[in-house]
């Protein structure tokens, strides 16, 4: 271990060896420095890359394993924002991008010039490497930001080929499950104008409907004002009787009452 007169220049040191054994490999080394210093876990070198990326790169799997499980940023980026994923599949290193996705790092990060790890994959003609990525779901239709996908920048003609009928596959995939959704839409549509036919045209809906208006009609009892009437007959009955006397005296003999 590099020494230092502070604590400061012996993390440091600590740093350096750690970044050094996760390059070298050396797990049993990666193991005790870590274990006395568990933040030198995601020490960053003058590139900016941790010991994951450095493990990552030379194709350790063992160290990647160990530094996955101890708390390792699985998706720290280091220059040009190149992650752990993209430094292993630049290499081919196959089990330790298996590692990386089980870890939790997705197969479609890309970098700042808009690399995705298949596009390393196919730069370095790792054919197994390339047929994997596809399979865990990597976009073979990704561009770059110069415009190229990773069929373009593929190093031989096997991985080209094989890229180029994927990328062909996709495109017959999406155009499909555009007719598809072109086709089911004027279909529901044309399922919920009948319904509303069907509704319309149903004579025994309507005929419900009918009997329901006029059962609701029926039940509706008239209106009217009994005291209003009352009041009235009681008004006129006292009227006759008041104007039947009248009646008899008027129709009386004057010399009758004159007796």
């Amino acid at each position: 271990m590099v020494g230092g007169g502070s604590s400061g220049g012996g993390r440091r040191g600590e740093s350096a060896d750690l970044h050094s054994a996760a390059r070298s490999g050396d797990l049993a080394a990666v193991q005790s420095i870590i274990s006395s210093n568990p933040l030198a876990v995601n020490s960053r070198d003058k590139h900016s890359r941790t010991p994951l990326h450095l493990a990552a790169w030379a194709g350790h799997n063992e160290v990647v394993s160990y530094l996955c499980k101890n708390k390792a940023d699985v998706g720290a980026a280091a220059v040009d924002d190149m992650g752990a994923i993209h430094f292993a599949c630049q290499k081919g290193h196959l089990e330790v991008v298996r590692t990386l996705l089980s870890a939790g790092v997705s197969v479609k990060s890309i970098t700042r010039k808009g690399l995705t790890p298949l596009h390393y994959a196919a730069q370095g003609s790792h054919f197994e490497l390339v047929k994997y990525l596809v399979k865990k779901g990597a976009d073979v239709r990704a561009m770059t930001k110069a415009g190229k996908n990773p069929a373009d920048v593929a190093g031989n003609a096997e991985t080209q080929n094989f890229l180029e009928e994927c990328e062909e596959q996709a495109r017959k995939g999406k155009a499909n499950n555009e007719k598809k959704t072109e086709e089911v839409k004027p279909e529901s549509r044309s399922i919920e104008g009948d319904n509303k036919d069907l509704k319309r045209k149903d004579p025994e809906v309507g005929n419900e409907e009918e009997k329901e208006e006029a059962s609701s009609n029926a039940k509706k009892p008239k209106v009217v004002l009994p005291h209003l009437q009352d009041t009235d007959d009681t008004e006129a009955d006292r009227e006759e009787e008041t104007e039947e006397p009248n009646n008899n005296v008027t129709s009386s003999h004057p010399s009758e009452m004159s007796t």
